[in-house]
């Protein structure tokens, strides 16, 4: 009877037990910063002249990664 109750108990635990619900917020925090770093070199490059070719460029690769998609 004992093994029992120790299997129940067990059981119960790991049904009861908090789940961890952070999982991906790592790989969310690495897309944010990649963004940011981006968009900042994006404002540099546009602000130190060289802007048009460069922006079209960059505009031109994010709409072709973004219409992968659908």
């Amino acid at each position: 009877m004992d093994k029992l109750i120790a299997l129940y108990a067990t059981l119960t635990s790991m049904v009861a037990a908090p789940r961890d619900k952070e999982e991906g917020q790592g790989t969310l925090e690495y897309v944010g910063i990649v963004i940011v770093a981006g968009i900042l070199v994006t404002a540099i490059v546009t602000a130190l002249g060289g802007g048009d070719t460069i922006s079209s460029a960059i505009t031109s690769g994010i709409n072709k990664i973004t219409s992968l998609g659908g």
